[in-house]
């Protein structure tokens, strides 16, 4: 009597499945990792961005520290920003009154150009004018300093961001017609 025996597939892994449920069974665990792998990159790519500090607390800058005493609304016709053209279609002028303070030995040097205003979802404002463009303060100095920006109308977070980073946040009440609360 002659015995045969029939060799498994070369591709089947296992004898009683089919090689396409043997796929199948890769399949879970690889759409997991591959999630897995997005979420985590998507978590540390996004971490790059600090926190901004809320509206009158202090953020670090070199050399010092940086706050908002205000932000307010600029209606036409008011002040200094009169002299200017009138802000165009969809956007409004915020004056922030930023104010600095020197903690280190080599103080804090200011440039208004190193001052913008971002917006969720991107998209930066420099400002239109500033009261003062560049100084130095030493060492427990303060410098005032107010600054004007052009946002859009319906902006829901906007960030003033200054050099290293430096992140503070100018809330909402510039389009209610009021400074800090």
């Amino acid at each position: 009597m002659t015995t045969s025996t029939v060799l498994p597939d070369a591709g089947s892994a296992d004898q009683d499945r089919p090689p396409r449920a043997v796929r199948r069974r890769w399949l879970v665990p690889a759409a997991f990792l591959l999630g897995l792998t997005g979420i985590l990159g998507v978590a540390v790519l996004g971490q790059d961005e600090a926190p901004s500090a809320p509206l009158g607390a202090v953020a670090p800058v070199p050399g010092g520290l940086a706050r908002i005493n205000g932000v307010l609304p600029v209606e036409d016709g008011d002040g200094p920003a009169a002299q200017d053209e009138p802000a165009e279609g969809g956007t409004h002028r915020v004056r922030v009154l930023l104010e600095l303070t020197a903690l280190e030995a080599e103080g804090v040097d200011f440039d208004a150009a190193d001052w913008t205003v971002d917006r969720l979802g991107g998209g930066e404002s420099e400002a239109v004018r500033a009261s003062v463009q560049e100084r130095s303060i030493g060492q427990g100095e303060v410098l005032q300093a107010e600054l004007l920006f052009e946002v859009p109308d319906r902006a829901l977070e906007l960030t003033l961001e200054g050099p290293e980073r430096a992140r503070l946040s100018l809330g909402a009440d510039h389009h209610h017609g009021g400074g800090p609360r």
